[in-house]
């Protein structure tokens, strides 16, 4: 099956933190979206990684992807190297999504980082007939990072405000990683109780930089390219 965006995460709830909004926009416009976690997030201290695996598949339908997978990379141990690279190639070349969203390249968790790094060489071996790997060479259009535990200043931003119920919605399918109950009591930074609120924060920083509501930010590598000005939104 082919996909218009693809988005990579280290852990099962990273897309929903950082791009969710996005993806739901671009589903809702008639676009192919999909989600691929490089690990079952097995590590988490709460949660085992069937638990999260469910949550996983909840928070997907929420979303409406076409499908979501999870590569069962090594929870907390995500390294640029050959069989993950592989692996990565192979679902890029399989699936030939146009739009490729990953982790953006710094952040506080060493996966995250480690993510970013191999989502996006693994974009670009894809495109190498000369790479050993299952299916035709085939190089995305485009590589866009999205925010977690860090955020800059970002290169675009997404209009989201129509999206963000949604999005919230995929995100607290997460239970395990997000809400605090007898089950799930161990601290983290995501059930923390100022979590939600740093979150909206963020989200809504981003809206206040394209005079809207809610947005989500992102990272591109590339100078766009505009053939239209009468097209460009935003305001002063």
């Amino acid at each position: 099956m082919t996909v218009d965006l693809l988005a990579f995460g280290a852990h099962p709830d990273d897309v929903e933190i950082g791009a969710g909004g996005t993806l739901i926009k671009h589903q809702k416009s008639g676009h192919k979206v999909a989600i691929i976690d490089l690990t079952a997030g097995e590590m988490g201290s709460n949660g085992t990684a069937e638990i999260r695996a469910e949550e996983a598949i909840r928070a997907g339908e929420i979303i409406g992807v076409e499908f979501r997978k999870c590569l069962e990379l090594p929870d907390s141990k995500i390294k640029v190297e050959d069989r993950a690279i592989k692996l990565v190639v192979e679902e890029i070349r399989k699936h030939r999504p146009k739009v490729v969203l990953a982790p953006y390249w710094h952040d506080r968790h060493p996966d995250h980082e480690n993510s970013s790094r191999l989502i996006a060489e693994s974009c670009f071996k894809a495109g190498l007939k000369k790479f050993k790997a299952k299916g035709e060479p085939y190089r995305p259009e485009a590589v866009v990072y999205y925010f977690l535990a860090r955020v800059d200043e970002p290169d675009f931003v997404v209009d989201i405000s129509n999206e963000y119920e949604r999005k919230m919605d995929a995100l607290f399918a997460h239970e395990s990683q997000v809400k605090k109950s007898k089950e799930y009591n161990f601290k983290t930074a995501l059930n923390d109780s100022d979590f939600i609120g740093r979150l909206d924060a963020k989200f809504r920083y981003f809206g206040y930089l394209i005079n809207t509501q809610v947005g989500e930010g992102f990272k591109y590598k590339k100078t766009i390219e505009i053939s239209d000005m009468t097209m460009l939104k935003g305001g002063v």
